[in-house]
């Protein structure tokens, strides 16, 4: 498009006193009005021209290129990993430490580590070009790169492997928590002081990039919101939305929070967790302190609200679905999510793990729809007039990664079915989202400091802003639960 236009703009620029015919003959019987844009015609080429250049150029795009690069080699590998009906290789067709729980060393065998090695330089490869492109890889050597994405994926393995641990998993100390916690302990102590760990540090400021790269990978097969029932749909699609709203609007009316960070942490506390902050501070352009701050807080306060909403429950004999729904509602983090319900029962923990794959599958609805209402402010809060191309500049472009990968599953999902590979193929695309999660959640973590953490918490209002939009979020949840289930 681009050469095109240049070429008929150039055309028409040498077209000063020549007659129609002789123009004709001299360019291959195009007339001058042929190549001579009018002033619509203009204003888009001007328009699209910037747009098609940040498809190879920009981080949105390029977390989208990876998470589809990251979900084709998750079905590469599920259809030439050699395992059978009943094999453990079923759960870790991509490497990955194993579920263990008194020694460590269980947690790996020969194709874990050698597997999990060459994941870690194929995601780094990925990195390399996406920097590349970008234009990041000028200004520093590629070998710090290399030697920081490394670190990181050290550090997340660590993380992702104590995370492996049967009593930590049981307890709702997932990779999440740790991988902050080792990335927060590292750069908040002398290890990191001055020029130490410097490779470390260039890598660790993409944490937020990282995650953005997983959010594609949260597909799931359209046909399971008809297999879920009107129950999961009403607790997931209407409960969320109104605690969210409620609780942006106290954070932001009440408290006086910052327009920004209000939204973070009440869609934190609503929705997903680290994965919607991620999502919707892209949208709204949201500091990386911010972003950072809300991750902490939701992640901190997870981990209480994943033990006393299912001691509650069993408590006063709460129903297993309810319970299961109610959790799966309002629980942050999938994998709390699961940990919390499996306190209760195997159906509670089935139905929760149902309505929090509805509520993750919604938030690609959610970051447009924010996307298409935050274009609308202007500079303090004014309103702007609508434009087209700024709502699509502003869309979060992993919805189109999760939109193809959630159809390439429900297309695939039905031919395969009963298979091995069927029983694979979900477990390698949420293992793929796990390894890019661990990595960011590292990168975040060295990205905080606790000081600032610790003051910014006290300061803003945050803390209270998240107690009371999850408090809205447990009540509404548990409305809805107790009438649907």
């Amino acid at each position: 498009l681009g050469v095109t236009v240049k070429t008929d703009l150039e055309a028409a620029e040498h077209f000063s006193g020549e007659d129609e015919d002789s123009f004709k003959e001299n360019n291959g019987g195009v007339k001058p009005s042929d190549v001579v844009p009018d002033s619509s015609t203009r204003k888009m080429t001007k328009q699209c021209l910037p747009q098609l250049k940040k498809i190879h150029t920009t981080g949105d795009w390029w977390s989208l290129w990876i998470g589809l690069a990251s979900f084709i080699l998750a079905i590469a590998l599920v259809f030439t990993v050699q395992y059978d009906h009943g094999s453990s290789r079923i759960k870790y067709v991509i490497p990955q430490p194993k579920r263990w729980e008194t020694n460590p060393f269980e947690a790996w065998d020969l194709y874990g580590v050698i597997g999990t090695v060459l994941l870690l330089a194929f995601l780094c490869s990925l990195y390399l070009v996406s920097q590349n492109a970008m234009g990041k890889l000028e200004s520093k050597p590629v070998c710090k790169y290399i030697k920081g994405f490394f670190s990181l994926g050290g550090i997340a393995t660590l993380a992702f492997g104590i995370g492996r641990n049967k009593y930590c998993y049981l307890s709702g100390f997932g990779y999440a928590i740790f991988s902050i916690i080792f990335g927060m302990l590292i750069t908040n102590s002398p290890l990191a002081s001055g020029d130490r760990l410097s490779s470390l540090k260039i890598v660790a400021k993409d944490g937020e990039f990282f995650i953005k790269c997983s959010l594609a990978l949260l597909a799931t097969p359209f046909g399971i919101l008809g297999e879920v029932g009107v129950g999961s749909l009403v607790v997931a699609w209407v409960g969320s939305p109104i605690a969210l709203v409620l609780g942006f609007v106290f954070a932001n009316q009440v408290l006086k929070m910052d327009t920004g960070l209000a939204l973070l942490i009440a869609t934190g506390a609503t929705w997903c967790g680290a994965s919607a902050i991620s999502a919707i501070g892209s949208v709204i352009d949201a500091p990386g302190r911010d972003i950072s701050l809300s991750i902490s807080v939701v992640a901190f306060f997870t981990i209480f609200f994943t033990f006393a909403q299912p001691y509650l429950a069993l408590g006063v004999g709460m129903n297993e679905r309810i319970a299961g729904a109610w959790i799966g509602g309002s629980v942050d983090q999938t994998g709390n999510v699961i940990a919390s319900a499996a306190i209760i029962s195997e159906e509670a923990t089935e139905v929760a793990a149902i309505v929090k794959i509805v509520l993750n599958s919604g938030l690609g609805i959610l970051a447009t729809a924010v996307a298409f209402i935050w274009q609308l402010r202007g500079p303090k809060d004014e309103t702007k007039a609508f434009s087209w191309m700024f709502l699509w500049d502003k869309f979060p472009k992993f919805v189109l990664g999760y939109l193809l990968c959630s159809t390439v599953l429900s297309v695939l999902l039905p031919f395969i079915e009963g298979t091995a590979e069927a029983d694979a193929l979900q477990r390698a695309i949420i293992t793929m989202n796990t390894w890019w999660f661990a990595l960011g959640f590292v990168g975040v973590g060295m990205g905080t400091n606790i000081k600032e953490l610790w003051h910014g918490a006290r300061k803003s209002g945050i803390i209270q802003g998240y107690l009371v939009t999850n408090i809205i979020d447990i009540a509404i949840s548990f409305g809805l639960s107790y009438a649907m289930f």
